[in-house]
C-alpha cells in the first residue's frame, strides 16, 4: 500500500510541474509616445526630370510645399527622426504599431493634395539629402481636412524593417506634398514636435507545447518509478546474500 501512495504521490508531482510550465506565456502591452532626436526642414530645387540641383536646409521645419518655377520645382520638406533603438533591440521586445503623428495648422492658397511620408534610416544628424534620399511610405489625401486636425501614418512596417536597424536604431521621416501647394504643420506638443507612438509587447521565453510537456510529465513520472523499482531489486539481491 506504501508503494501505491508513493506512486500517487510522484505522479501528482509531475502532474503539478506539467500544468506549471502549460502557464500561458505573459504579455505586458505598453504604449509610449515618442518626441523627435532632432527636426528640420529642407530646400530642394528639381530640374525637369526630377534630379537634385540642391539642396539646403532651412530653419522652417514646419513647412510642407511645392512650387513650379520654370524650369525648376521648388520643394521644402520636413524632416524628423526617432530614436528607436531602446524598442529595437531589447529582447523579447516586439514592436505591435507605429503610428507617425501631426497636426495640421494652416493650408496655403494652394492647398496640397498629400502631405505624403518617406522613411530612411537617419543618424541623429541633420542632413539636407535626407530629404530625398528616402523610400516612399505612404500617400494620403488631406484636402477635405481643417486647421487643428491630426494626421496619422501608419509607419509599423518601415519601423520594423531593415532601415532603422541599420542605422543604429533612428527612423527618419520626410513629409511633403505630392503635388503643387503649402501646408504648415504645427506638430502636436507644445513645441511643435511632431510625434512617433509605438505599442509594444513583451513576450516571455517560449514554452514547451502541451504534447510536449505531456511526453516530459510521463517520462519523468515512469523513469522514478523504475529508478525505485530497479533500486528495490537491488536491495533485495544484497539481503539474499
Amino acid at each position: 500500500m506504501n508503494k501505491l501512495y508513493h506512486k500517487v504521490a510522484v505522479a501528482s508531482v509531475c502532474t503539478a510541474i506539467g500544468f506549471a510550465l502549460v502557464a500561458s506565456e505573459e504579455v505586458k502591452a505598453a504604449t509610449i509616445t515618442l518626441t523627435p532626436t532632432i527636426q528640420f526642414g529642407v530646400n530642394v530645387r528639381y530640374n525637369h526630370i526630377l534630379d537634385v540641383t540642391s539642396g539646403e536646409l532651412s530653419s522652417q521645419y514646419n513647412r510642407v510645399s511645392r512650387e513650379f518655377d520654370d524650369p525648376f520645382s521648388l520643394l521644402t520638406a520636413k524632416v524628423v527622426e526617432f530614436n528607436i533603438s531602446s524598442f529595437l533591440f531589447a529582447p523579447n521586445t516586439v514592436i505591435k504599431s507605429a503610428v507617425f503623428q501631426d497636426r495640421i495648422s494652416r493650408f496655403g492658397e494652394a492647398s496640397p493634395v498629400g502631405p505624403s511620408i518617406g522613411g530612411y534610416g537617419g543618424n541623429g544628424t541633420a542632413e539636407a539629402s535626407d530629404a530625398w534620399e528616402h523610400v516612399d511610405l505612404l500617400r494620403s489625401d488631406f484636402s477635405a481636412s481643417s486647421p487643428g486636425d491630426t494626421i496619422n501614418f501608419d509607419v509599423t512596417e518601415f519601423v520594423n524593417g531593415a532601415g532603422p536597424r541599420n542605422s543604429n536604431g533612428f527612423a527618419g521621416f520626410v513629409l511633403l506634398p505630392w503635388l503643387l501647394g503649402e501646408l504648415t504643420l504645427e506638430g502636436t506638443d507644445a513645441l511643435g514636435r511632431s510625434s512617433l507612438i509605438i505599442e509594444t509587447a513583451d513576450v516571455a521565453e517560449p514554452v514547451p507545447e502541451p504534447t510536449t510537456i505531456f511526453g516530459y510529465v510521463i517520462a519523468l513520472g515512469v523513469g522514478g518509478w523504475l529508478k525505485r523499482k530497479n533500486s528495490s531489486r537491488h536491495n533485495k539481491i544484497a539481503l539474499q546474500r
